[in-house]
């Protein structure tokens, strides 16, 4: 039985970036996946009206979710991986719709079948073979640091804490163990460390990675102090830092959405 992949791209307020991020799913990506669904997450700016003018040329099924509320960017994973595993897709392309990663980065993955064979596929930031283009010292400095914590408590080489352009295959979260993590922004630190601790087959893939009119919702030294507080939580802790409901909803929430688009 063929396999399955979808593409699924988290939106909030890119109304400019959207085309662009949906125009690079060319024929030859298309080959390769049968449905792309772009979630909204409450944005305020013409985003949906961007994402649904831009789905038309795809060959391709194509779906627009708009959130009940914004469940940020964590929940919006969760709800993208819950539809995964709703409707039996075997992997998912996680494709920021910021347009800071290019789809067409993981075409060497796709013809390999590399994506097969491994559980995380990363595109990294801070692969060897990445290029970063407009990306600022500070957060270059700064992502760096939290790699090398993240490399010295699991013991192997981190290139990167999840960023916005990744494969993941879709039976490893069939147990919706993420479901208790945190909605945030940390959302992809609680994954990556979980996926470490079960010994899951994650692989680096180098990138492009760019900033140009992109409006980050990030707050950066925020972050990084929460997934260091994680980062030793972890190592003093072990897996029970993965223990309890961390969403900060009720045990059972229901991350609904509408759809407001499909072809």
């Amino acid at each position: 039985m063929p396999e399955k992949i979808m593409i699924f791209i988290p939106a909030y307020n890119c109304e400019k970036q959207i085309p662009r991020v949906l125009g690079k799913i060319n024929d030859e990506v298309q080959q390769f996946v049968q449905e792309v669904v772009v979630i909204d997450n409450g944005s305020a700016d013409k985003t949906l009206a961007s994402a649904t003018e831009a789905i038309q040329p795809l060959k391709i099924k194509a779906t627009i979710l708009k959130n009940t509320q914004n469940y940020s960017l964590g929940g919006s994973i969760k709800r993208a991986l819950l539809y995964a595993i709703e409707q039996g897709y075997d992997y998912m392309i996680v494709l920021h719709g910021d347009d800071q990663a290019d789809i067409r980065d993981l075409l060497p993955v796709l013809r390999k079948g590399e994506h097969r064979e491994n559980d995380l596929l990363i595109g990294a930031r801070f692969h060897p073979d990445s290029v970063l283009q407009g990306y600022s010292a500070t957060r270059i400095y700064g992502n760096k640091v939290l790699n090398f914590v993240c490399s010295l408590i699991n013991h192997r080489r981190v290139d990167d804490l999840i960023a916005g352009i990744n494969c993941f295959n879709v039976s490893f979260f069939k147990s919706r163990f993420f479901m208790q993590f945190p909605d945030n922004l940390t959302f992809d630190a609680h994954v990556l460390l979980y996926a470490f601790n079960k010994k899951a087959r994650v692989k680096y893939v180098p990138i492009t990675w760019r900033e140009e009119d992109q409006i980050s919702n990030a707050k950066v030294f925020k972050q990084a102090w929460i997934i260091l507080k994680l980062f030793m939580s972890y190592v003093f802790k072990g897996d029970k830092v993965f223990a309890g409901n961390k969403s900060g909803r009720p045990d059972g929430f229901q991350y609904t959405s509408e759809v407001i688009a499909q072809k």
